[in-house]
């Protein structure tokens, strides 16, 4: 069992999109590295997208391994979003791009491949549900062969309800979850119950907190917002113990304000708790 704390590279989101010579994941090192040394937190993880690097060619990999090693980074590789449509010219680039991306995030050292879904109208949930269980068979069984767990996220259409029938329908076991604290309030759930819903499945976690101002969600740091972070933190605990490891990657998605401050305020807050579970 490990608790392993980490950030969410899209937690700067707002600066990744500013348009600068160099790769968005040595922007993303330079904003984690000294927050990893600030804290003493040794190992840090770090999430971040296949489409973030400057390559995907086995040299360049192995030398960002091997930075990752020497910065007491721990990665976990986002390999792709999956559209469900319903027209296969829209649908079938994208998975194929995810498979391919399976073999990036084996290369650079991690355990999972995360993925993300879109929709395309005209496609009831059923109909949703069912794309979602044909592609990520796809995508799991590939997995296989790195030696690879497959999880998604829960945001913004996909109910726990759905996740588990989505799960059990799919034969391969590496499947699963990365749990999205915050999120379970964008679908009416409510956090505390959903977590202990999908603990079987949950191998991953993004820690946010929000609160609902004007009919929107806004991203706050952990605990200024309506998710009860102490037993939901608690769940996860017990759920890392049938894990060799659980990322906890703290997540901020401003609209407006200052990143930085942001995710420094969600570091220092994880690390506090983590104190208090030794």
């Amino acid at each position: 069992m490990s608790l392993v704390p980490g950030i969410l590279g899209d937690s700067y989101r707002r600066q990744l999109r500013k348009v600068t010579p160099h790769p968005a994941i040595d922007t993303l090192l330079d904003k984690v590295v000294p927050i990893s040394q600030e804290f003493h937190i040794q190992p840090l993880a770090l999430d971040f997208s296949v489409g973030q690097l400057a390559s995907k060619e086995p040299a360049y990999l192995d030398a960002l391994k091997a930075r990752f090693e020497q910065l007491h980074i721990l990665p976990t590789v986002i390999v792709g979003t999956l559209v469900l449509h319903a027209d296969r010219e829209l649908s079938e680039p994208p998975l194929l791009e995810a498979i391919y991306n399976l073999k990036v995030a084996q290369r650079l050292g991690s355990p999972l491949a995360l993925y993300y879904f879109t929709y395309g109208g005209r496609v009831t949930r059923e109909g949703r549900i069912r794309l979602a269980v044909e592609q990520v068979s796809r995508l799991a069984k590939a997995a296989q062969e790195y030696g690879l767990i497959v999880t998604t996220e829960n945001y913004d259409f996909f109910t726990s309800d759905d996740f588990l029938e989505i799960f059990t329908k799919i034969r391969h076991k590496n499947v699963g979850l990365h749990s999205d604290t915050g999120n379970w309030l964008l679908l009416g759930e409510d956090p505390l119950e959903a977590t202990q819903k999908m603990a079987a499945y949950t191998y991953h976690a993004h820690v946010r907190d929000y609160i609902l101002r004007d009919g929107v969600y806004v991203s706050v740091p952990i605990g200024q917002g309506l998710v009860p972070f102490k037993p939901v933190l608690e769940e996860l605990r017990i759920i890392s113990t049938k894990r060799e490891r659980l990322v906890l990657a703290v997540e901020m998605d401003l609209d407006e304000g200052d990143e930085d401050s942001a995710v420094h305020s969600c570091v220092e807050y994880m690390v506090d708790w983590l104190a208090q579970q030794h």
